[in-house]
């Protein structure tokens, strides 16, 4: 008898973790797929205008320590090696042409560390618990 109640014990106890991962999983899935909607919104080109003219868009950062920088976004899917910045006067800085639209960035520093713009107010969170500046192209 006492097996068979340490038995029943087992499987109510293995349904109740079990349906409470599934349910964990299944949150977890539906929290990406909200996030993939939201970075798809950013790259329709309703948004972005892809029909407007391009706009030459100054980034800079001041981190007179920094021994690389390199700028990352919504515009180069994020990419550190697409976007380098170069350093005059502790002032990380680089230009791009940009269609109007919005768009969400950070800089990285020395390959390492993901940093918000200082300088712009304008931000919003992310998926990694963190937060993206935002920069709106007219």
């Amino acid at each position: 008898m006492r097996f068979l109640r340490f038995v029943w014990k087992l499987f109510i106890m293995a349904s109740v973790f079990g349906i409470g991962y599934i349910i964990g999983r299944e949150h977890s899935f539906e929290e990406e797929e909200m996030w993939e909607e939201e970075a798809e919104k950013l790259d329709k080109p309703e948004d972005n205008a892809s029909t407007g003219e391009e706009s030459e868009v100054e980034f800079e950062l001041e981190d007179p320590e920094a021994t690389k920088v390199s700028l990352v976004g919504t515009f180069n899917d994020w990419n550190k090696t697409a976007n380098p910045m170069k350093k005059e006067n502790g002032i990380w800085k680089c230009t791009l042409n940009l269609k109007p639209g919005k768009y969400e960035y950070q800089f990285v520093v020395n390959d390492t560390d993901w940093v918000v713009d200082p300088k712009s107010d304008n931000n919003v969170k992310n998926k990694y618990e963190g937060k993206n500046s935002i920069i709106e192209v007219q």
